[in-house]
């Protein structure tokens, strides 16, 4: 859940394989790529346990997984504002800006999106009439603990303001001191969040689904998380809507010699970067 496990990339994959025809990339993957089945039995169970226990004792619950897998005694899950503005002093002024366009970028291809999906259609004495209206709230899981993602917070929060969703909040991990990563606050802030909770893992899930005497229910939640995190979105979708069960993170990168070498080992390390399970591949033919 929220807690660190170490992850050594599985260098063994990584070896070249020399193909002649594009069919045989599928034989190369299919003996190479790792199941990404979501999670055993027993997992399923450990969550809905956690989920179960977050439903009925609210703040509670999520105070004690907090301190269990976070390793910390919060006595408030709120970010005050206080912290985000300290956040801004730990990140540099470059970073606030790519921020800052990174969300002006997505808002402009939302609004365009928006833009297309509604309509209205005259047939013959029939009016189809298309509008998207935007739902009340909506809870963003960021993860936390290997790495900070405020990409996370953008492409998330970014599209449900352009839609016009009344309240948006973010839940993310704590550190061992109580903090949030600084450039998680300060993308939160640029993109106005409502509010901010310390609180990761399923506990954080169940009680964005549920409530508790912190956190309001939403109406939806969306966000990138691990096994944990996705097995709990899925088993709490029969009361909250969610985005999807997403699973490990693949990537597969098709490119010959013109291609930028550096920018494709970036393009895999963002990628592998994001946990246990993840996946990447390289497809040239250059030699």
């Amino acid at each position: 859940m929220s807690r660190v496990r170490s992850c050594p990339l599985r260098l063994s994959y990584w070896r070249m394989v020399r193909m002649k025809r594009i069919s045989d990339l599928f034989e190369i993957l299919a003996g190479r790529w790792p199941d990404q089945s979501t999670g055993s039995r027993e997992l399923l169970e450990y969550v809905k346990s956690i989920v179960d226990e977050v439903a009925k004792h609210g703040d509670e619950a999520v105070r004690r997984y907090t301190e269990r897998f976070d390793n910390v005694n919060l006595e408030s899950f709120r970010v005050t504002p206080d912290e985000v503005q300290a956040a801004y002093s730990k990140v540099s002024q470059e970073q606030v800006e790519a921020l800052r366009e990174s969300r002006s970028r997505l808002e402009r291809v939302e609004a365009e999106r928006l833009a297309r999906y509604s309509f209205l259609v005259e047939l013959e004495g029939v009016t189809v009439n298309c509008t998207l209206k935007p739902i009340r709230s909506v809870g963003c899981y960021v993860p936390g603990g290997k790495a900070a993602y405020p990409s996370s917070v953008i492409m998330n929060v970014a599209p449900a303001k352009v839609a016009g969703v009344e309240k948006v909040v973010v839940c993310t991990p704590p550190g061992k001191d109580g903090s949030v990563d600084p450039l998680t606050l300060v993308a939160s802030d640029i993109c106005m969040v409502d509010t901010v909770y310390k609180i990761g893992g399923v506990q954080a899930i169940a009680a964005l689904a549920y409530g508790t005497e912190s956190v309001s229910r939403v109406e939806k939640i969306v966000g990138p998380g691990n096994q944990y995190v996705t097995s709990a979105k899925t088993l709490v979708s029969d009361v909250v809507s969610i985005d999807k069960p997403a699973g490990p993170t693949e990537i597969l990168i098709i490119a010959d010699e013109t291609a930028d070498p550096r920018l494709i080992a970036f393009d895999l390390i963002s990628q592998v970067e994001h946990g246990c399970g993840g996946n990447a591949g390289l497809v040239t033919t250059s030699t």
